[in-house]
């Protein structure tokens, strides 16, 4: 995959767009912050970052068939650019959500470019390595991302010093993220998709019903809701047992780079056990981790379960990405990888606001059990 030009001009700017996201939305929760949010709105924000995906994502689907994949990446990434400038001008809440509902909407457009053109360019044989080092390029974004937002804003302590200095940054990563991919603009796609009059819900529909599809969907929901909350509720959790801004930045990165590693060796692993096998195992010890979270007395105990946490989290989804690839035809691929994303952005929307009453009332801490409870009904059996 490395060595096709298409995948090395994707990989490139995945891992910049992935970085401004993850300069974005821990950004996002201490502007909240300083804007005297309570946790509940914390969570209304995060969950509104993801109702337009939602809504959108099978539509994206089907227009990325007829549009073309390369041409979404290079519109997601531009509006990425968009939203980060819309947020240095965020001093309301009510702003900051437009902001952040639209810095969804763009990632949500890069993602279904990015994971269509793997699916339709990519062999069969070869899903499992070639989506592995397409989200080994995503973690790398985000293992930087945090970091590099906690060095630009600077620090007070527990709040960043200026939140606009890191949307600053993130507007320049998406400037650079569309040089590499610019040329796309005028490339048809790569399999035009299939034309179903019966409209984008139904069709999802039909695809629901193949065996394993469910099942796949689900489990892609379970973990990427998981991963989504810590990127939000760290800094909060952070925020609560007075760890510094510049700690939880790292601790973000932590979890980025470990899914990096697992995600890097995926080919390995998958040469060695079946994919059944590695996400009972990675979801396992997930469960694990996440309750663990909860009694974490400092930030180096913490980045030590987060660390953990980052590689099995990191596992499951370019597994996901694999099973359903395997299980859709090429010309449902868009609409497959739109369907399963629809699942991610659901529980991106209902959990996080769920998570912010829980946090209302118990602590963050509980957050991080409900979590694990999450992950753990991946285990229930489905068709």
């Amino acid at each position: 995959m490395s060595h096709s030009p298409w995948a090395t001009k994707l990989l490139f700017s995945s891992a910049i767009t992935q970085g401004a996201i993850y300069v974005i939305r821990p950004m996002i929760t201490y502007r909240a912050l300083e804007l005297h949010a309570s946790p509940t709105i914390i969570g209304f924000i995060a969950a509104v970052y993801a109702l337009f995906p939602v809504l959108l994502a099978l539509t994206f689907g089907k227009l990325v068939g007829q549009i073309g994949e390369g041409r979404f990446v290079i519109l997601g990434t531009f509006f990425i650019g968009i939203s980060a400038a819309l947020l240095l001008s965020a001093h309301s809440l009510a702003l900051l959500a437009i902001a952040a509902a639209l810095s969804g909407l763009a990632h949500l457009a890069c993602m279904v470019g990015g994971q269509t053109m793997v699916a339709l360019k990519s062999p069969p044989n070869e899903y499992e390595e070639h989506f592995g080092r397409y989200t080994f390029s995503a973690s790398f974004g985000q293992m930087v991302g945090p970091i590099l937002a906690t060095v630009v804003a600077g620090s007070t302590g527990v709040i960043p010093k200026s939140t606009s200095a890191a949307f600053t940054l993130a507007l320049v990563m998406a400037v650079l993220a569309l040089a590499p991919v610019i040329s796309w603009r005028n490339e048809a796609p790569t399999v035009r998709g299939r034309k179903d009059e019966s409209g984008a819900l139904r069709a999802a529909g039909s695809l629901l019903k193949k065996p394993g599809m469910f099942a796949a969907i689900f489990t892609s929901l379970a973990i990427s809701s998981t991963g989504d909350i810590l990127v939000v509720f760290l800094p909060l959790y952070g925020n609560e047992h007075e760890f510094s801004s510049l700690s939880i930045g790292i601790i973000i990165s932590i979890r980025a780079a470990t899914s990096m590693a697992s995600r890097y060796f995926l080919g390995r692993l998958s040469a060695r056990f079946t994919a059944r096998q590695l996400l009972t195992t990675s979801n396992s010890v997930s469960i694990v981790m996440c309750i663990a979270m909860a009694f974490a007395p400092n930030p180096w105990v913490l980045g030590a379960i987060v660390f953990i946490a980052g590689f099995s989290l990191g596992v499951g989804q370019p597994l996901t990405m694999t099973l359903i690839s395997q299980l859709s035809a090429p010309d449902e691929r868009a609409l497959a990888v739109s369907t399963r994303l629809t699942g991610n952005r659901l529980g991106q929307f209902a959990i996080p606001a769920v998570a912010g009453l829980v946090a209302s009332s118990a602590g963050t801490s509980a957050v991080f059990v409900g979590l694990a409870i999450l992950v753990s009904t991946t285990f229930l059996p489905r068709r």
